[in-house]
């Protein structure tokens, strides 16, 4: 049997109305009365309608979450991060994938910001503009953008020129000066952040930074690493070591190119990824690479727009993680 909030107030000596302000915990009710009203509301195994909740507060009990690719790893497991948390909270989570819509990025914001059905936004993406995250500000809707820092907007990153330059650092002590660096500059400013980092490296340990030596790869894939690596290994020969900012499949791949064209891995070319998938541990020779905190970035992402929703925070909040090396057979 359902049990309802008059249910409640009948055990508790109270009204209804008492009963419905302490589960919403409005103010100016007793501290005696609260707590009398939750033990009993607990012993009765009672859960709040969140539906109706919502009908009745006007919110939707709702966040939205925007991912670029259902399919990138980094996406799937800052989504496990979220999803874990959210299973302490109450809200349920919507998800919109953008690739493969009739409408554009933009205009999914403006129909998702004018409809209200969702409190509030979390954006996985290192390609959003604040322009465009500007329609949700304006109507009102909690934002948070995962992956890249937005000075104007609350966002949660890495530090990514600190685990690039520590990966470029960590070839230099191997003997390696003349390293490639893979990128993928479609992915914006997360791209040029390890750009600089590879580059802030090479000119502490007075290395000429060779722009040649840079190579752009459209996604993070395998054919594209093999792609990438024959490339590489026909206009510098030279190349002892490769540095993969644009993602481990790349890595992965160029460590497979290699191979076929009989190179030894690390003793020929070392090879660095970054993000830490779990290929990377079982690919051979598994993969030296910069890990990125997935789940931790999804689990402050949902706190910190409930937080937001609830009004227990506001201004603009930004959280920076670090990035971790870690060392395996590649390099």
């Amino acid at each position: 049997m359902t049990v309802t909030l008059k249910d409640i107030a009948e055990r508790a000596g109270v009204t209804s109305a008492t009963v419905s302000m302490v589960i919403n915990n409005k103010p100016n009710i007793s501290d005696a009365t609260r707590k009398k009203v939750l033990k009993i509301a607990k012993e009765l195994n009672y859960y709040p309608n969140v539906i109706a909740r919502g009908l009745a507060t006007k919110k939707s009990n709702s966040i939205g979450v925007i991912v670029p690719n259902l399919a990138s790893s980094f996406v799937v497991r800052v989504l496990q991060g979220i999803k874990s948390t959210n299973r302490d909270i109450e809200y349920t989570v919507q998800l919109f994938d953008t690739v493969g819509q009739n409408e554009s990025e933009s205009q999914l914001f403006q129909r998702m910001a004018r409809e209200r059905r969702i409190d509030g936004v979390i954006l996985i993406s290192s390609t959003v503009t604040e322009e465009d995250l500007n329609i949700f500000r304006d109507e009102s809707v909690p934002s948070i953008v995962v992956a890249r820092k937005c000075e104007n907007l609350d966002s949660v990153y890495v530090n990514n020129e600190q685990g690039a330059a520590e990966a470029t650092d960590y070839l230099i002590s191997k003997g390696h000066t003349s390293i490639a660096c893979v990128i993928s500059r479609k992915h914006g400013l997360p791209t040029e952040e390890r750009l600089q980092g590879y580059k802030n490296s090479l000119m502490r340990h007075n290395i000429a930074f060779n722009p040649e030596l840079v190579f752009d790869v459209d996604d993070d894939t395998m054919p594209n690493g093999e792609e990438v690596f024959r490339k590489i290994h026909q206009v510098k020969p030279a190349v002892t070591s490769v540095f993969v900012p644009a993602g481990d499949m790349v890595a992965i791949g160029i460590i497979k190119e290699a191979k076929k064209e009989g190179l030894r891995i690390p003793q020929d070319c070392a090879v660095v990824g970054y993000d830490d998938i779990p290929a990377a541990e079982v690919v051979e020779p598994s993969l030296t690479t910069v890990r990125q905190p997935k789940l931790e970035m999804g689990d402050y992402a949902i706190n910190m727009i409930v937080d937001k929703i609830e009004g227990r925070e506001s201004g603009i909040k930004h959280k920076e993680l670090p990035t971790k090396f870690i060392i395996r057979e590649s390099a």
